[in-house]
């Protein structure tokens, strides 16, 4: 039966850091959830950009036609600004509602970012030949944040290298938490 704790070996566990542990089988469940300041800019801004550009390309040409045919340009037109708004709002929704997991058990790990059970999982192993490392000695602050998160150096981020497969987890977590996660990768490793 898991059960919820708020310490490990006397240290209390980050802020934005839950740990889950059944006695039984071992296993450690980390979930991760942080409300993102730049929520506060998105939410409104996207409330009235989506809502203005699809009041305008799709509800506007029907209440101006009149007796006149519909006009399909703006329909057209406004199909980017469709995508774009169902994207930004998946990424809203993702960091309202969405789950960050690092599931551990002795040998093997599972890191999971999803909302409302879409998105991506990661399975790696926990051998004795893996390498774990940490990206934060290579963190500079920058305004490259639209490279990938796997190559982008200004992202602190967690790699676990077996062989020649590499998982990166953790991305995006405060740096407590990356600590506290990455000195949990390194006790459950076989």
């Amino acid at each position: 039966m898991m059960h919820i704790e708020q310490t490990l070996d006397g240290k209390q566990l980050p802020r934005h850091l839950k740990m889950f542990r059944d006695e039984d089988s071992g296993r450690v469940e980390l979930r991760y959830w942080r409300f993102q300041p730049i929520l506060l800019f998105l939410i409104p801004f996207m409330a009235v950009w989506s809502g203005g550009s699809i009041f305008g390309c799709y509800v506007l040409p029907f209440l101006k036609r009149g007796s006149h045919p519909v006009d399909y340009v703006p329909f057209i037109f406004g199909i980017p600004f469709l995508v774009i708004s169902v994207v930004i709002w998946c990424g809203i929704l993702m960091m309202l509602f969405g789950t960050r997991k690092l599931v551990l058990e002795h040998g093997r790990g599972v890191y999971s970012a999803k909302l409302l059970g879409i998105g991506r999982k990661r399975q790696f192993d926990l051998r004795g030949d893996t390498e774990i490392s940490d990206s934060g000695e290579e963190r500079k602050p920058s305004f490259l944040i639209s490279m990938p998160i796997a190559s982008n150096p200004f992202v602190r981020k967690i790699r676990v290298k077996n062989g020649y497969r590499s998982e990166i987890v953790c991305a995006f977590w405060d740096d407590d938490a990356i600590d506290f996660a990455l000195e949990m990768l390194k006790r459950y490793r076989a």
